[in-house]
């Protein structure tokens, strides 16, 4: 009775592993996809910042 109990454990992690990978996956291109869309601000020129402080 125990190696069924244990077959069935590992049958099941196996049958989650993919699910487990595609959640991974999406996330991880959803982050890349939010990543790409920020903006950042442009550096200031040195002038317009001297001239800023001024």
């Amino acid at each position: 009775m125990q190696p069924t109990v244990s077959e069935d454990h590992y049958s099941t992690a196996r049958q989650l592993r993919p699910v487990v990978v595609t959640v991974i996956a999406a996330k991880l291109a959803v982050f890349a996809l939010l990543m790409t869309t920020i903006n950042f601000q442009a550096p200031l020129p040195v002038a317009v910042e001297l001239a800023d402080i001024r």
